[in-house]
């Protein structure tokens, strides 16, 4: 099993900084995933701790070993650094069946061919793969390919498993199974996980903590629950689940919705004028009263629950989720009442 150790890492690509001061510290058998926008660095941070990239600045260390300082300039290559890597892309050989490329890892350490042979099948009876050995990965759907990818990844045993973004080629409804499949296998095995992806879905789902990244910068590291509930920052609510933003402005121990004599306590002590943050499935919806009264505007039915759209004065639209609520409850244009529930404050940028 790996403990893994990042401490004060940089990485630069001339001028422009891609990670700036990332400290991590993964406890053996953790699942952990770097989940952020497009370019804010998580898979440059992933390929430095594969050793595909050397730090700028920084320690990374695996185990007991350093595999990166950039201070003394130690650096161990990628094969020498006991992991299993899956990428987007699967990356399995056309030319070999299912059995010769999960069994690769196995050759090139020279594993003795029936150890191989055992390792190779066992590994393939987990993944749900015992009966293709012999296919071609042309004859293999997306998802049995992501597994043979996953497959020669775990096969010999690594200490640590990075995962880039490997269910982002999937459709939705295979990419759910996908989640809960590697979620399974990894409990099973014990294994240490960093996983990046954009997806919150799959963060939230998969993870006992996450890292939120944004422009090369930690925002927050935490549990999914204590992420997605006491957001750091205006950044990680907006980015991990949905969320309405209203302008409001602090009046001593109260903050209130622009242009409204509507507010809600200032448990952050801000001052001036604040962002008023509350997410959709945290507010109730009424026809006869609440703090707030607006027109429907807008619903589109999800199937398991309606969104909303109210319009409130002339500027604030604020979106409203209900579960199991019948899609004719509420009309459009007609007038209805808002209560808010869990609302979160922000400093406005």
């Amino acid at each position: 099993m790996s403990q893994v150790s990042i401490e004060h890492v940089y990485k630069r690509f001339g001028k422009v900084t891609a990670v700036g001061d990332f400290n991590l510290q993964v406890a053996d058998g953790e699942f952990v995933s770097l989940l952020g926008p497009s370019g804010c660095g998580k898979t440059t941070t992933l390929r430095m701790v594969a050793g595909f990239e050397r730090t700028t600045e920084g320690k990374i260390t695996i185990g007991e070993k350093v595999v990166n300082n950039h201070e003394d300039g130690t650096f161990v290559p990628p094969e020498k650094r006991d992991i299993g890597m899956v990428f987007q892309s699967y990356a399995v050989w056309p030319h070999m069946t299912v059995f010769q490329n999960v069994e690769y890892p196995l050759k090139i350490q020279k594993v003795d061919k029936a150890e191989r042979d055992k390792k190779v099948q066992n590994i393939l009876d987990m993944v749900h793969l015992g009966e293709y050995g012999e296919r071609y990965p042309n004859q293999l759907s997306g998802g049995q390919q992501q597994r043979v990818a996953l497959a020669r990844a775990l096969v010999a045993n690594p200490s640590l498993l990075l995962l880039d973004e490997p269910l982002s080629n999937l459709d939705a409804k295979l990419r759910e199974s996908m989640r809960f499949e590697i979620s399974a296998l990894q409990k099973r095995l014990g294994i240490t996980v960093i996983y990046v992806t954009h997806d919150q879905s799959e963060a939230m789902t998969m993870s006992d903590r996450i890292v939120v990244m944004s422009a090369g910068v930690v925002q927050q590291i935490g549990k999914p629950y204590d992420i997605y509930t006491k957001p750091a920052n205006k950044m990680v609510a907006d980015f991990i689940g949905l969320v309405n933003f209203l302008p409001g402005v602090v009046k001593g121990d109260r903050a209130f919705l622009e242009g409204t004599e509507v507010s809600f306590a200032n448990d952050k002590n801000l001052t001036g004028n604040v962002t008023i943050a509350v997410r959709p499935e945290n507010i109730k919806l009424s026809k006869t009263g609440g703090i707030v009264q607006g027109t429907m505007k807008h619903r589109f039915y999800l199937g398991d629950s309606v969104d909303y759209r109210v319009q409130v004065g002339d500027k604030h639209v604020i979106r409203v989720i209900i579960k199991g609520i019948q899609y004719g409850t509420f009309a459009d244009g007609e007038p209805v009442y808002l209560d808010f529930d869990k609302v979160m404050l922000f400093n406005r940028e």
